[in-house]
């Protein structure tokens, strides 16, 4: 018997290298890394923001016809070849140009009012043609519910730097104006809740299809966030710790659709602490917001937060009792806007309170023979009282066995 020795052939650099390039084809990404760092390069040079449009307009013209050929390229692979792992990166690539990445969009609007609306108008129906494409090839048909929401998330977004250059023109840029944009993001982050559990009975896509509708929904909100938070910087106005309230309220309720699932203590906690956050950071670093509504109530930050953070409370732990809740909180807000005051119950209380024992010390007798007419009046009283229960009662069983 012979021992045959076993050999572990080991593979060479440059089998591992072009095993390494065909399955995981990193090309996609440089090619994305590339088209992001060119269009910073450009954009600084070019200067678009000394209102030259033709030089935007090439920027974007170059932008959108890269993210056409890499939206053809993935649907391709994905329907055509079968080929998801590549088809899947391209379209996952595609995904931050969607939400403004290179921040285009943002020096778009600061060119003019007028030509950055346009610009920006072209930009959103370019960035709504290539989802609907994309949502409409994956899932066999248009998700009515999600097209829509994502839709309104880029709107919002790409819209954005055109209405605070609007609201320039009308005078300086103020905290309130960013406040109320604060909370259109945070109803949006509610309103991503809101359709999960739409879709829960409608749309029931999987796979690829329900992952990049998820991202096409998450997204447009990270970058909203992001855009809002460097105007800030963009038009000089404070950012205010009252402008992460509605971002914590809205966020407490969009984490509705994860815990169900999960059931994770910890998460329902921080789901309860989050309006309660919200509230004090609204209360602690209050933005200058006074509106007079009506009756007595004057609308603030830290009032508006704590309205929210009751409904926000009443949709994620007591959605079932939400009529009763709402409708009695409505009562109370209207009872305290139109109703008396605090002082004025009191003043009221006090002045009953008096004219009723006035009027019951007019039936306390003052004098010896009074006393005594009352003494014998409540005698006979209690007579009668006394005969009225004896006579209720049967007859008595030790009166029967006595006789």
């Amino acid at each position: 018997m012979t021992f045959v020795p076993r050999y572990t052939l080991r593979p060479s650099v440059r089998s591992l290298l072009v095993s390494f390039l065909v399955h995981r084809n990193p090309f996609y990404l440089l090619s994305a890394l590339c088209m992001v760092a060119g269009c910073y390069a450009l954009n600084s040079g070019l200067a678009p923001r000394t209102a030259e449009v033709p030089k935007l307009l090439v920027l974007l013209g170059t932008l959108n016809a890269y993210e056409a050929m890499v939206v053809a390229l993935g649907l391709f692979l994905v329907r055509r070849r079968g080929i998801f792992r590549d088809g899947r990166t391209l379209l996952l690539i595609e995904a931050p140009f969607l939400v403004d990445l290179t921040f285009l969009n943002a020096e778009t609007g600061s060119v003019s009012l007028g030509a950055g609306a346009l610009l920006s108008a072209i930009v959103l129906l370019l960035a709504l043609l290539k989802v609907g494409i994309v949502l409409r090839v994956l899932s066999d048909r248009l998700p009515g519910r999600a097209f829509g929401f994502i839709a309104l998330e880029l709107t919002a977004l790409l819209m954005l730097p055109s209405a605070f250059k609007w609201f320039e023109h009308r005078g300086p840029v103020t905290a309130s104006q960013f406040y109320a944009a604060w909370w259109a993001t945070g109803l949006l982050l509610a309103g991503y809740e809101l359709l999960n559990r739409s879709q829960q009975m409608g749309l029931h896509d999987a796979g690829l299809a329900r992952m990049v509708r998820r991202l096409y929904t998450a997204l447009p909100l990270v970058s909203l966030i992001a855009h809002l938070g460097m105007m800030h910087w963009v038009y000089w106005v404070r950012f205010s710790a009252a402008d992460l309230s509605p971002l914590l309220l809205g966020a407490a309720v969009a984490m509705g659709h994860a815990i169900p699932k999960r059931s994770l203590p910890n998460l329902v906690v921080l789901r309860a602490m989050m309006p309660l956050a919200a509230v004090g950071l609204a209360v602690g670093d209050p933005l200058p917001l006074h509106l007079h509504l009506v009756g007595r109530i004057d609308l603030t930050s830290p009032l508006l937060t704590v309205g929210a953070a009751y409904l926000a409370y009443v949709y994620c732990f007591f959605l079932s009792y939400a009529p009763l809740l709402l409708g009695g909180g409505a009562m109370a807000v209207a009872a305290f806007a139109l109703g008396p005051s605090f002082g004025q119950i009191v003043d009221w209380s006090r002045a009953g309170s008096q004219r009723l024992t006035d009027f019951a010390m007019k039936f306390v007798p003052r004098t010896a023979v009074q006393w005594g007419v009352v003494a014998m009046s409540a005698a006979f009283a209690f007579l009668g009282i006394g005969a009225f229960i004896s006579l209720r009662k049967g007859m008595d069983p030790e009166a029967s066995t006595d006789e």
